[in-house]
């Protein structure tokens, strides 16, 4: 279902939906307006059928510059009303992290602060050599904040998560990259086709099923082995109880491509 909104575009093709912040004049910069948007975007993404993958990107030369400072809905005027902001924010990356489709961020240009951790948040990460990764909170006298710490700190080694919350510095993709930060590395000319490819490789799979092991791999580290072994059980038994287990098991045998409908 096509989603209309102020300060993003929904464009979808096939089962992949794609969502480009677009503020390019700001770099995309997350307004207070974008970031209610965002939250709505990721929910309908979440209770629409036919998407089957979500690619997150920014329009212009930017991925996204973080929280827009120059709105003044983003600059509370009280510590009281900084905790009510940041209760919105929080359901913002909750709606990212916890959506239950696939979600792949292409990285072009910065991705800084809060657009960091958009980038962090999605799945799987596809970024040109010539993007740029920041935590810039400290450099702001901020926190990290968008699920930051949990994000940084489940991507690296606590040392590493620690450099670069507490020093703020701007990072090539290449550095990003041998961190392990990024799932694909490419050229300019190659990133649309190559995150394509893998949106589409994503939306061809049982879309009940990567669900499921998207949730049991967010879940696995707070989870002691029995608990891990308790939820693959049954999400196990959901997925025996599909059509698209019985479709997945008759294609193997007739030799053919199955064809999964999300039942």
């Amino acid at each position: 279902m096509a989603q209309t909104y102020e300060t993003l575009l929904w464009e979808e093709r096939g089962h992949v939906a794609t969502l480009t912040l677009n503020r390019p004049e700001k770099k995309n910069a997350m307004s207070w307006v974008m970031f209610g948007e965002l939250k709505r975007a990721f929910e309908a993404a979440a209770h629409d059928d036919n998407v089957r993958c979500v690619i997150v990107t920014g329009a212009g030369n930017a991925f996204c510059s973080g929280a827009d400072l120059s709105d003044g809905a983003n600059v509370p005027s009280s510590a009281s009303q900084m905790k009510d902001r940041m209760r919105t924010i929080d359901a913002v990356a909750l709606s990212l992290i916890d959506c239950p489709k696939p979600t792949i961020a292409k990285v072009t240009g910065v991705a800084a602060g809060a657009g960091c951790q958009l980038a962090l948040g999605c799945d799987l990460i596809v970024a040109s050599k010539a993007a740029t990764f920041a935590e810039l909170f400290v450099k702001r006298g901020l926190v990290v904040d968008f699920g930051g710490s949990w994000l940084l700190t489940r991507a690296l080694p606590l040392h590493k998560a620690k450099e670069l919350a507490l020093l703020g510095e701007t990072i090539s993709a290449i550095d990003a990259d041998r961190l392990g930060l990024l799932n694909r590395l490419c050229d300019e000319a190659d990133v649309d086709q190559v995150t394509m490819d893998l949106a589409d490789r994503l939306a061809a799979l049982p879309p009940r099923t990567v669900s499921l092991i998207k949730s049991n791999l967010n879940r696995a580290s707070d989870q002691t082995l029995q608990q891990t072994l308790d939820t693959e059980a049954a999400t196990q038994a959901l997925a025996f109880s599909s059509h698209d287990t019985t479709e997945a098991v008759a294609a193997w045998l007739e030799k053919r491509e199955p064809r999964f409908t999300g039942h």
